[in-house]
């Protein structure tokens, strides 16, 4: 049985990028506009909340942190930054003992978009050597909560299919008043509008932070 020492880290967060006007609109294939190995397709930044839930302590400081090309210089600068930020909880976790939980990453989607790009970018610029970025990145535990939210949400569809932030936000935080703009971040690049990038992506953060805490909440087993 898995057990949860103390120190166990958990860090929800959510990246934003910039997809070129040229690749905007597909009338066929995925869905998914951005794919960070295309010319011009920028990892803009994002927001990360690095916590001990056990402990009720904060990690990152402030404790939502920023990192932008705006801010950093560009991309190379950023994906440096958010490896950073991985590379740390590795290796506070490298003494750990088998049985006891690995460092959990959370967010929205994060399972189809953010993990695959960290990956590619710091692989596309060399952040570290391929195979220690191998163990960095993608030996956290990702709980993905498009999917671990599923079985909260009724649904006549014919198969297992992730939801999307807005239909978790309408089931566990139905007191909120604004949801965010449905305008995309690369329109608002386009725009300079970074100030409202970085606040619309803190908000989408914070959010994800309670949706995971109620998921746990009200999956928890009452006795």
């Amino acid at each position: 049985m898995v057990k949860f020492p103390t120190a166990t880290e958990l860090l929800v967060f959510d990246l934003e990028a910039y997809v070129p006007e040229a690749d905007r609109k597909r009338k066929t294939g995925a869905s998914l506009a951005v794919n960070p190995f295309r010319e011009g397709h920028t990892l803009l930044g994002g927001v990360f909340h690095l916590t001990r839930p056990r402990l009720g302590e904060t990690l990152t400081k402030p404790a939502f942190e920023h990192h932008w090309v705006w801010d950093e210089g560009d991309e190379a600068e950023v994906v440096s930054s958010i490896y950073n930020l991985f590379s740390g909880m590795r290796k506070r976790a490298s003494l750990k003992k088998q049985h006891h939980a690995d460092p959990v990453v959370a967010g929205v989607g994060i399972a189809q978009f953010d993990m695959p790009c960290i990956l590619a970018k710091c692989l596309a610029h060399e952040t570290a050597p391929a195979d220690e970025i191998y163990e960095t990145i993608c030996k956290v535990r990702v709980v993905d909560l498009a999917v671990a939210g599923i079985g909260f949400l009724p649904s006549s569809s014919p198969l297992l299919y992730p939801r999307t932030h807005n239909a978790l936000a309408d089931r566990f935080i139905p007191e909120r008043i604004k949801k965010p703009t449905g305008k995309v971040v690369w329109e608002m690049a386009d725009e300079k509008d970074y100030a409202g990038i970085a606040a619309r992506c803190e908000g989408e953060v914070k959010e994800m932070v309670i949706l995971a805490e109620r998921m746990l909440a009200e999956s928890q087993v009452k006795e």
